[in-house]
């Protein structure tokens, strides 16, 4: 496995070159190479494709990418952290819980847009807090597979996304302001939440960076990583932390997307091994090219009309989601050994 890492790695910058530049060649209209290239490079305000591609494309791109980068490597530390397969933000609370903080902040206590991102990333800290709380009330937390984490996850995302929507449909007169953006959408008019909020979803994966190698050993087991000398409980904590606040920034940026952060980890983790110095650089990289290629498919596939990406992921997300828990907790040999 280990000569193929680094290449795995230059495939995966290969792929995300080539999602962008379609990302950014395709849509309601094609643009060819040479002018998108002209139109990063040498904008003509006076050209129409170099408005379309600089003013429209690009900034859901942009916008593509960073949620791609954020909640694929925020997946990634879950999964390992858990040692569960479908763990991701989607699934453990922190989108919901940062959607719901959200829209509370804004139809409630009227909060600007600057200070959304702030209750994201306390929304999402409270989603995944609840998760465990409820986990461990179940009496199920020592459970080896960690199902009960998962369904108690489930359960309190859907809990939260009804109770937002509920929300939303007690104000008629602002809930087309975010009915787009809670269904999970990128759009080119996001992208002053993305000025806004960009920083905090870097800070989170920069943090993520310099933990990785005591976060590796902390995957391989508690008792490991004490014995190499890692404070095991602030590690985990930190962890968790940045991954709150990177995927919490996404989220306040464009809505909740959950598939890239559950599927992602399982696409990259062949390829590179369980090493996070690794594999969260290759997270990242897939993790956009995904993204990238969802907003295109958003885009294209129904043309004229254009689904929200969440909806595209969403599409995606539920077949791997029976694919991940027949694979690994309805095949013969998962059962037999859990018993």
């Amino acid at each position: 496995m280990i000569r193929y890492r680094y290449p795995a790695m230059l495939a995966g910058a290969t792929v995300v070159l080539a999602a962008l530049l379609a990302n950014l060649a395709f849509g309601a209209t094609s643009i060819d190479l040479r002018s998108v290239v002209r139109a990063l490079l040498a904008f003509d305000a006076d050209d129409y494709d170099h408005f379309v591609v600089v003013y429209q494309r690009l900034p859901r791109a942009l916008i593509a990418v960073f949620l791609g980068a954020t909640m694929a490597c925020g997946g990634a530390v879950l999964q390992g952290l858990t040692r569960n397969p479908l763990a991701s933000p989607g699934i453990l609370g922190i989108n919901s819980g940062a959607m719901l903080f959200v829209i509370v902040g804004a139809f409630i206590f009227n909060l600007p847009m600057e200070w959304q991102g702030v209750a994201a990333i306390a929304g999402g800290l409270f989603g995944f807090v609840s998760c465990l709380f409820v986990t461990r009330m179940t009496g199920m937390s020592k459970d080896p597979r960690g199902l009960a984490l998962i369904l108690s996850g489930a359960v309190l995302s859907m809990l939260y996304g009804s109770v937002a929507n509920a929300i939303m449909l007690a104000s008629p007169s602002r809930r087309s302001d975010f009915l787009s953006w809670a269904s999970g959408n990128i759009n080119h008019v996001y992208v002053e939440r993305l000025m806004d909020f960009w920083w905090l979803g870097a800070l989170g994966l920069g943090l993520l960076m310099v933990l990785a190698r005591p976060l590796t050993l902390v995957t391989f087991g508690r008792e490991k990583a004490a014995s190499a000398g890692v404070d095991v409980s602030r590690v985990t904590w930190i962890s968790v932390g940045a991954v709150v606040v990177s995927v919490s920034s996404a989220v306040a940026i464009c809505g909740p997307i959950g598939f890239v952060g559950l599927v992602t980890p399982h696409i990259v983790r062949p390829f590179v091994g369980a090493s996070f110095a690794r594999a969260l650089p290759a997270n990242a990289l897939i993790g956009a090219a995904i993204c990238l290629l969802a907003d295109l498919a958003a885009r294209t596939v129904f043309a004229p009309h254009i689904l929200h990406t969440g909806i595209m992921m969403d599409l995606l997300g539920g077949l791997v989601f029976a694919i991940i828990v027949k694979r690994y907790y309805l095949s013969p040999g998962v059962r037999e050994a859990s018993r």
